[in-house]
C-alpha cells in the first residue's frame, strides 16, 4: 500500500499541520488526515499543492510503499 510521508517531511522542515495548511490553502484537518494516512483518497490538486509547498524535488519523496502485512503489524 502507498503511504504519504507528510509527517516525516513536516518534522524535517519543522512545520506543523496548521503551517502547511496556510502554505497550501488546504484545510488543516485534511492535512492532518493525510499526514496520519487516514485519508482514503488523495486529491491530485492537494498532492500538487503539498508537493510544491514542501519544495520536494521528486514525487518519490512524498510516498512510501509498504507491504500490507507490514502495515497490519504496525497497527
Amino acid at each position: 500500500m502507498l503511504l504519504l510521508k507528510i509527517n516525516q517531511i513536516m518534522d524535517e522542515k519543522r512545520l506543523n499541520t496548521r503551517q502547511l495548511s496556510k502554505m497550501t490553502g488546504i484545510r488543516w484537518n485534511t492535512i492532518n488526515d493525510m499526514s496520519e494516512n487516514k485519508s482514503k483518497h488523495w486529491s491530485p490538486d492537494n498532492l500538487n499543492k503539498i508537493y510544491k509547498a514542501l519544495g520536494l524535488k521528486s514525487v518519490s519523496e512524498l510516498f512510501e510503499y509498504v507491504e500490507d502485512d507490514e502495515k497490519a503489524t504496525e497497527a
